[in-house]
């Protein structure tokens, strides 16, 4: 084997340039290494020996990297160069395997495994640079290697063996890396070769047409003028059926009049998006919309005027809707809708309204001013159905409906959606004047010191008392404050009442943590109302704290940022609310003055039963201690869970176990009362 590839010297070359080229690291990194065995070993009782092994291991290194950049240069003689290499490798291999020998006589455990380590490393580092040519790399190594496992042997302890053992199966794992590894190199340097020799074998054939080239010039000439003709004509019918497949298929997928997608491409958009919104749980909506008096304007004012109708219509619904929406022709007068990635059928009765007002504006088509109208039925995924044919179908029938109506409205496929859309307008309407009538109040629920049941703080949460409803949920109200805009007046009060409920109460250091909307956040003026209550009242501010949700720092985090600053500026905590179940950003945190991270309930409920839960929790109280936050657990509910929180160090609990939310009247009984973490229950008020 060796002999045919010294036979072979262009393959050769090329296979044994890496262990050439790499012999300048090599050699740096056994001087590096001979140096720092001088300097562990300078003082021993083998230093003389250990002095002049080193310096004829810097001596042959020192050759070696010249002879390899010798070759390098001139690239000849490359058998004498390679056995010249592969013998200074073995002789520095030896070497190296003395050094290793002569710690068989050292009685220091430590530095005898220092210079084994410096062997490992040797025997490890030069797969890189000797294993393009594998005897080079066994002339190396083996010599080390007997060495060490002789020393191995010799050694008088009870781990010898097994050191020994371990030795043989490290230095199998280098042999075998090594093999595997110039069998690569070879491979490469083979293909190479046989690259160059196709090359060379076509530069050659090049060559003989080349000189065959003029006796047939003139008949290539003729021959070449035909084809390029019969090419032509080819690449115009080859063209010509490209445009025909390209129109056939656009047709398949739109309507020929307006250009929009017809019933095959709508089908096929619904599917995609039935499956978006089922893995992101999110709903669509599907608007089926009928022009009103169509059929009557087509019949007196003839089909090209319906037709110009028609693309007008298109046209204004598309301005209308966002990018992402589709907007296709179900045929004759009939439009579809698809909206996707929806929150709430607000979005739905929004976008059709909007395409009522569009098409009940004057169309004017050659001196006509045309007037229309649209019924718009709507039906949504998933309640309304899971398939493209089932939603396509009852938004017809709610269609229908609209139309039976009278026309020019809306209508959803079911009696249930029509009642939730009249309860929320009754809802809206009672919000406006719930200010006014004082039906808001407010409510605290405790914040306890885990490990010394000291009451730190309290929640505060809005309540809603309706004189004709009754008690509403905040999940009922909250989002419809936000969305009729009474967020920014609702919030300035709850300020207000809890500043004024510090005001009133013994100084203490009993922090009041107010919720903060999101659109909270694009009012500034909040930051100057907070100053003017707080500086107004004369109260510490330390003792209020908002708490905002982990969305608010994916949506806009500079915005965020600049308000969470200033409102930190004015001395009052900052706390990150619902912790653990958003996509919050660890650098995010880091550059936020947040205070306080509150762990979610759902990581909390039933921590005592789940492995899992504990890591994650125990993770977010490392990083929160790390980062000078305390933290709060929220939803505690049982023993089994204040005793794992504990477990972990966790500063403040808030949930049942202690207290339900309590009235303003009750805090000063409350905060009264001695807790005992250990004694927990729910206290009656």
């Amino acid at each position: 084997m060796i002999r045919y590839l010294l036979t072979n010297n262009a393959l050769l070359k090329k296979q044994v340039e890496p262990l050439f080229k790499a012999t300048l690291s090599g050699g740096l990194g056994n001087i590096l290494a001979a140096v720092l065995v001088y300097l562990l070993l300078e003082g021993t009782a083998n230093q003389i020996f250990i002095v002049q092994t080193c310096l004829i291991i810097i001596a042959i290194s020192v050759f070696r990297i010249i002879t390899s950049r010798r070759y390098l240069l001139n690239k000849t003689n490359l058998p004498a160069h390679l056995y010249s290499h592969v013998f200074l490798t073995f002789v520095t291999g030896t070497l190296w395997g003395y050094v290793a020998y002569m710690q068989m006589y050292t009685n220091d455990d430590v530095l005898r495994n220092l210079i084994f380590l410096i062997n490992f490393g040797l025997i490890a580092a030069s797969i890189a640079t000797l294993s393009a040519w594998v005897y080079a790399y066994l002339a190396y190594m083996f010599p080390q290697s007997l060495a060490i496992f002789y020393v191995f042997l010799k050694l008088d302890n009870e781990y010898s063996l097994q050191m020994a053992g371990a030795f043989v199966i490290f230095t199998g794992v280098m042999i075998i890396t090594s093999i595997r590894y110039s069998y690569r190199i070879k491979k490469e340097a083979e293909l190479i070769h046989d690259l160059n020799n196709e090359i060379g074998m076509r530069e050659e054939a090049q060559l003989q047409l080349q000189n065959s080239k003029q006796g047939l010039e003139d008949k290539v000439n003729e021959r070449t003028k035909e084809l390029v003709d019969m090419n032509s004509h080819l690449e115009s019918v080859i063209d010509k059926k490209e445009q025909a497949e390209k129109s056939l298929h656009y047709l398949a997928y739109h309507d020929e009049l307006t250009g929009l997608p017809n019933k095959n491409l709508l089908v096929d958009r619904i599917n995609q998006s039935i499956k978006t919104s089922s893995r992101d749980n999110q709903k669509i909506a599907i608007l089926f919309l009928d022009l009103d008096r169509f059929k009557t304007i087509n019949d007196s004012l003839g089909h090209t005027i319906g037709d110009i109708l028609i693309k007008k219509a298109s046209a204004r619904l598309h301005k209308i809707l966002r990018s992402r929406d589709t907007l296709a022709r179900n045929g004759g007068d009939e439009f579809v809708i698809v909206l996707d990635r929806m929150e709430n059928t607000d979005d739905a009765i929004h976008v059709a309204k909007k395409v009522i007002n569009s098409l009940t504006e004057t169309f004017e088509i050659q001196a006509h001013k045309i007037h229309i109208g649209a019924s718009v039925g709507i039906s949504i995924y998933p309640t309304d159905g899971k398939t493209s044919s089932i939603l396509i179908r009852n938004a017809d029938t709610a269609m229908y409906k609209a139309k039976k109506s009278g026309g020019n409205q809306l209508q959803f496929y079911n009696e249930s959606m029509s009642n939730q859309l009249r309860d929320r307008l009754v809802l809206e309407n009672e919000l406006h004047s719930a200010l006014e009538k004082d039906e808001f109040y407010l409510m605290y629920q405790p914040q306890v010191n885990c490990l010394t049941g000291e009451t730190t703080g309290f929640e505060i949460l809005l309540r809603w008392s309706n004189t004709t409803y009754g008690e509403i949920g905040p999940d009922r109200f909250v989002p419809l404050l936000e969305e009729t805009g009474l967020i920014y007046a609702t919030g300035d009060w709850v300020v207000t009442q809890v500043i004024d409920f510090i005001r009133t109460q013994p100084a203490n250091h009993v922090t009041y943590s107010i919720n903060l909307s999101v659109l909270q956040f694009n009012n500034y003026k909040f930051i100057d109302f907070v100053r003017n209550e707080i500086d107004k009242a004369g109260i510490d501010p330390a003792q209020i704290e908002f708490e905002i949700t982990e969305s608010l720092l994916i949506n806009d985090f500079e915005k965020t940022h600049d308000f969470l600053s200033e409102l930190h500026s004015l001395g009052c905590s900052i706390a990150l609310d619902d912790f653990g179940t958003g996509y919050t950003s660890m650098s995010y945190l880091a550059r936020l003055p947040i205070d306080v991270i509150k762990i979610d309930k759902s990581l909390v409920r039933n921590i005592n039963e789940h492995k899992n839960l504990k890591s994650i929790v125990k993770a977010i109280v490392t990083m929160s201690e790390s980062l000078g936050m305390t933290n709060i657990f929220e939803g505690v509910e049982t023993k089994e869970e204040l005793a794992v929180i504990q477990s972990m160090k966790g500063n403040i609990i808030q949930g049942y176990l202690f207290s339900k939310p309590i009235m303003p009247d009750d805090i000063d009984h409350w905060l009264s009362l001695a807790q005992d973490v250990n004694q927990a229950k729910v206290l009656k008020f």
